[in-house]
């Protein structure tokens, strides 16, 4: 069962038991693979792009089988959107705390209101 305080989502496509879980020496290798300057932005421009290089990548340091071990070979099941969701799911929960909806919402919510507070007339009439 996917533990979300271990950023950990649950991914029974794959097989029983299966999760994907994003960890410490997951994240450095991810970083030393696409660089870790502009990772962040790669993985979330990516993963929702459904690139598979970044699928596969992402998919190869936390995609756990029922042990919590990190499978080496499987199947990619489709449609690749459910599988590229889940990886940002877990991307943002080991990150932010949050599941990937959860965090762009409060993201655009407070990108919006800076944008109000630095314009504050913008939309009233003079």
């Amino acid at each position: 069962m996917a533990n979300k305080f271990l950023a950990e989502v649950e991914a029974e496509e794959f097989g029983t038991g299966y999760t994907i879980r994003l960890d410490m020496d997951g994240m450095a290798r991810l970083e030393t693979e696409h660089g870790e300057f502009d990772f962040a932005h790669k993985l979330n421009y990516g993963l929702a792009l459904l690139s598979a290089k970044y699928l596969r990548s992402f998919l190869n340091v936390a995609l756990r089988d029922a042990n919590g071990d990190v499978v080496k070979t499987y199947d990619m099941p489709l449609p690749l959107e459910t599988v590229g969701r889940k990886c940002l799911d877990a991307f943002s929960l080991f990150r932010y705390g949050k599941d990937h909806e959860t965090w762009t919402a409060e993201a655009a919510k407070a990108d919006k209101k800076k944008a109000g507070a630095e314009n504050p007339t913008k939309g009233t009439k003079a």
